[in-house]
This record gives C-alpha cells, structure tokens and sequence, in this order.
C-alpha cells in the first residue's frame, strides 16, 4: 500500500459500484478525499448509480459532483446505450468475457484525466478509480502498464504532478467483498448492475461476477463495479 505524504488528497471516481466504492474506502485509510466525481456519459445505468453514488458520498461525508460529458455517449455500445434497446446477455458464457460487450473506448483514460484537472484544481495530488485484479486481464485500462503509462503523462499535463492512484488494483472481487465486510462498507447502498433497475437484473457480467464476489460457491462462477 502507497503511503501518504501529509498533505496529500485526493479525488474519487465514484460510479457507486463495488470497486469504486471499495477504492474510496481504501483512500480514506490513506488521506482525505476532497471530490467524489460521478460522471454522466449517457450509460443506461446512470439513474441507479447516481442514486448510489450520492449516497456512499454522503455516508463519507465527501463533497459529491456530477459532470455529463454528451459526447461520450456517441461511442458506447449498445448494451450500455440508453437510447438503445436492451439485449439479452448471454448467461451460459463465462461472465469476464462478456465484458466485452460493455467496452468503452478509452473511457477511464478520459475520466481520469478529466479528475485529474478538478485534483489540481483543488490543491488534491491524486485521483483514484477502481482497478482491479479480477478485471485487469480482461480490460487493458485496468492493468498496472494503463497505471504507470497514465502517470508518466500527468506528470507532464499537469502542473502539480497529479498522480493516479488504483488501491483495490492487486485485489479479487471477492476479496474487495471480504474487505468491505470487515470494514462496514456500505455494500446496501452499491449498485452494480449494467441495467437502469429498478433492481439488479442478476444476468450482466457485472451482476453476475459480483454475485460470484458475495457468494464464492455460487454457480456464477467469478464480479464488476
């Protein structure tokens, strides 16, 4: 685990799922977090995760704030695409090679560079998000190259050398569950389900791998956040 300088902070991306949520627990072990960011991309989940993101914020007591970047909506795919009808996910393939439908084109490197503009902004020397080891073979924005490439490049696209940080990057979702557990994580208030709800479809890879995540004998085999 990084060890925080005194005066350091930091900025969250808080989609209101169980790796950003996790992450943000994690954070706060480490530093303050000034700004809890949730951002609106137009994904078909955005009503539920505001909902959840506003209110692990507030169990935190962190300033919370939604930005909408439009644009962004134009190179989802259809399974996340509000204006898109839904499609049936296929529940008999494995549920991390199903997250390939739900690729957003360079999504985190966005977002994290959009964090890392309100971080020095606000005086905060680093954004953090959820990384994790369950999805980091899978997505090449979760892996540890995605980390040291993107920090290299803010170390000269900002001025205060704002850093990223990925503190459940080493971490399983089931292990990020067993922390959670053990640390009151508010686990009630997640929501991590690619569908607007009103409940969890239980059939997406992320609802399915999280399920896998809380109960390890599930038949679901492995979770997304």
């Amino acid at each position: 685990m990084t060890t925080a300088a005194q005066n350091d902070s930091a900025v969250v991306l808080l989609s209101g799922g169980l790796d950003s949520t996790v992450a943000l627990a994690k954070t706060l072990e480490q530093m303050p977090v000034v700004l809890a960011l949730m951002v609106d991309y137009g994904q078909r989940a955005l009503a539920p995760e505001l909902k959840a993101s506003m209110a692990i914020a507030q169990h935190y007591n962190v300033p919370h704030k939604v930005i909408a970047l439009p644009w962004l909506a134009e190179c989802l795919p259809a399974a996340l695409d509000s204006s898109q009808p839904q499609e049936a996910w296929n529940s008999t393939q494995d549920p991390v090679h199903n997250t390939l439908r739900v690729w957003v084109p360079n999504r985190n490197g966005v977002l994290l560079n959009v964090a890392a503009a309100y971080a020095e902004a606000l005086g905060a020397t680093h954004v953090v998000f959820g990384a994790n080891a369950t999805e980091g073979d899978t997505f090449p924005d979760n892996s540890v190259a995605f980390l040291d490439a993107l920090n290299q490049s803010l170390s000269y696209s900002t001025l205060s050398k704002v850093q990223v940080l990925a503190p459940v990057a080493t971490l399983t979702k089931a292990q990020m569950v067993s922390y959670a557990k053990q640390n009151n994580v508010p686990l009630h208030l997640i929501w991590s389900c690619y569908d607007a709800g009103p409940e969890p479809c239980g059939e997406c890879p992320s609802c399915r791998l999280l399920e896998a995540a809380l109960h390890p004998t599930a038949e679901t085999g492995v979770c997304s956040g």
